[in-house]
């Protein structure tokens, strides 16, 4: 299997209150600090604690939901990442508690020659 990007999704508690250019700035410094570039956005749009954003990124995407106090935020590349990295930003910066992490290294199959369905077998059957 060879590696076609990492997928980061971060599922938390937030007591912060956010703004617009907040959760702007946020979405571009995430996005520069794992060396992506922005393509389109950021969008935000939200008022009180119910908060949308989003990038459309050379690489893929970035988004950030807050509703009430949960946040959850997905970063996805079509390179691999360090989720370390972003993620020692979103604990700084939405000041996150009582995080869940799932972080998926995509694998693309060999075209040369081997054939692993390994990855396609565990998901279909749960395990």
């Amino acid at each position: 299997m060879i590696g076609s990007g990492t997928h980061m999704m971060v599922d938390a508690y937030t007591s912060m209150s956010f703004t617009t250019s907040y959760l702007e700035s946020f979405l571009r410094d995430m996005v520069s600090l794992v060396g992506m570039r922005v393509i389109l956005g950021p969008f935000v749009q939200g008022e009180r604690n119910v908060w949308d954003g989003w990038c459309v990124l050379a690489e893929s995407h970035v988004a950030i939901h807050v509703h009430g106090g949960e946040c959850h935020v997905d970063l996805f590349s079509c390179r691999c990442f360090d989720a370390g990295i972003p993620l020692g930003l979103m604990r700084q910066r939405l000041k996150l508690s009582q995080m869940k992490v799932a972080v998926i290294e995509r694998p693309m199959p060999d075209p040369i020659g081997g054939r692993d369905d390994r990855h396609i077998d565990e998901v279909s059957a749960g395990r």
